[in-house]
């Protein structure tokens, strides 16, 4: 009975061992097959680390045009290498050649001025300049004898105004078509005619002197002529309005510095 008992928990004591063995493997295989699918997860994220983490990897295709464009950098690079004595040859020449352009400009410049310079000598010569002093004589501009004598200190008497006045010149009585010549060499400053004495020349003597000529026709000089002393200038024409009575004359009249001169006082 013993015997039959002990060989039953012997049995029994096996079955419970192999059921615990049975249990502990199955315990096992979970915690295995449990971490083999946690790895499995975490092998796409590692995956992924990888690929954020290291660099692209060049394709061959990449590496082919890559290698072109460093061979034709290096290809440009060689063509921009100067040697240095040709840098400088180069420079030298091009200093040269600025040089030169400066000194055709300097000359093409001092021409110019050479130009303007001689134009104004040319000018100098052209533009006399002419000079009477207070000692200098006139010549008698036209033969005739005075009519009206000069007179600025008192008045005398017109015969066509009817009036008595100042006179600021000499009146010459001349017949009509008589010559009338400079009285001096001098420069004609103007022509022009007015109501009272008509056609009208103003001569520059200098020395700030002036001559004036008036009751004129068939004037013979122009403007910035230079007359010479005795010159013809023109000739007596008929009377204004304000000389009819007087009859054909030649007005003739003196400045010095814009004031009134007596011309008969320098006559010779």
């Amino acid at each position: 009975m013993q015997k039959k008992d002990g060989k039953w928990f012997t049995r029994k004591k096996g079955a419970m061992l192999i059921l615990t063995l049975c249990l502990v493997g199955a315990a096992a295989a979970t915690t295995y097959y449990a971490v083999d699918l946690s790895d499995t997860a975490q092998e796409p994220a590692k995956e992924h680390m990888v690929d954020l983490n290291e660099s692209p990897v060049e394709t061959e295709a990449e590496a082919v045009i890559s290698s072109e464009a460093e061979a034709n950098l290096a290809s440009q690079a060689n063509e921009m290498d100067v040697d240095p004595e040709s840098l400088a040859s180069g420079n030298r020449q091009i200093r040269a050649e600025q040089e030169t352009a400066g000194q055709e400009t300097e000359a093409e410049t001092e021409g110019m001025e050479t130009e303007k310079v001689s134009s104004g000598q040319v000018n100098a010569v052209v533009s006399p300049t002419v000079s009477f002093a207070s000692t200098q004589e006139l010549q008698w501009p036209v033969a005739g004898k005075v009519l009206m004598d000069y007179s600025m200190d008192s008045t005398v008497y017109f015969a066509t105004l009817d009036q008595y006045k100042y006179n600021p010149a000499l009146i010459f009585g001349a017949e009509e078509g008589a010559q009338v010549v400079s009285a001096a060499k001098g420069i004609v400053d103007s022509i022009t005619t007015n109501d009272e004495t008509g056609t009208t020349i103003r001569m520059n003597l200098g020395d700030q002197y002036t001559l004036i000529y008036g009751q004129l026709e068939n004037v013979a000089v122009a403007e910035g002529d230079v007359v010479e002393r005795g010159q013809l200038l023109g000739y007596v024409a008929q009377p204004t309005k304000y000389y009819c009575k007087e009859g054909t004359n030649l007005y003739f009249a003196m400045e010095k510095d814009g004031a009134a001169e007596d011309p008969f006082l320098y006559l010779e």
